[in-house]
């Protein structure tokens, strides 16, 4: 445990050297599209792996283990890929709502509702899910109501899916306003899916140097 602590402390220290450099990191001559960088489409192909996805929660909340960020970002994209929604975009939006699973708003950590389902704010907590799992098909069900027209594969666990204007919000762009109040929102997650580009950039440079 201390040796893989330190390994990823050290992981850390790099990358944190990376991102100071390069706010955020743009390799010279790259031209960016949603095919090489990361896509704002919320129905797509999420381009992280698990690792990186986990790597990312547990940098920024040390507090929660990496087996435990490992699970969460391997139900995330298994949730995703049943229903084709991008799990970049949930899983960044996942880290957007509960502040990396450090929670301090109307949502509490047992609820296990990680994208603020019925908290409209004044300490309502909003929804309630027996387990992780649970919450996180609920979110991805959320996601696709909002981003498509087409059924959901899995049986709804989400009880405001039947409220959303299908389809009304294909990208991030579109979810102020529908998803959240705050005019910004788009601005934020899009930081977050900077940020997991640039963990995906560190561990492919670091695969490439291993060679």
């Amino acid at each position: 445990m201390k040796l893989q602590k330190f390994i990823f402390i050290t992981i850390g220290m790099a990358f944190m050297m990376i991102a100071i450099a390069n706010p955020p990191f743009r390799p010279g001559g790259m031209s960016f599209t949603s095919n090489n960088y990361y896509s704002v489409f919320i129905m797509d192909q999420g381009k992280s792996e698990v690792n990186h996805l986990a790597s990312m929660l547990q940098f920024y909340n040390p507090q929660i283990g990496y087996n435990k960020a490992h699970e969460m970002a391997k139900m995330y994209v298994e949730e995703s890929n049943h229903e084709g929604v991008n799990h970049d975009i949930a899983f960044c939006q996942m880290i957007l709502e509960t502040g990396f699973l450090k929670y301090g708003g109307d949502v509490q950590r047992h609820q296990n509702n990680f994208c603020g389902l019925g908290a409209t704010g004044n300490r309502e907590p909003g929804e309630y899910f027996p387990d992780v799992r649970t919450g996180i098909r609920a979110h991805i069900q959320h996601l696709k109501a909002y981003a498509s027209t087409e059924d959901i594969t899995k049986q709804s666990v989400d009880r405001r899916f039947r409220f959303v204007k299908r389809g009304s919000a294909t990208t991030i762009y579109a979810l102020p306003g529908k998803w959240a109040s705050d005019p910004l929102y788009d601005q934020k997650l899009e930081s977050l899916l900077e940020r997991l580009f640039q963990f995906r950039h560190f561990y492919a440079s670091r695969e490439l140097a291993s060679e």
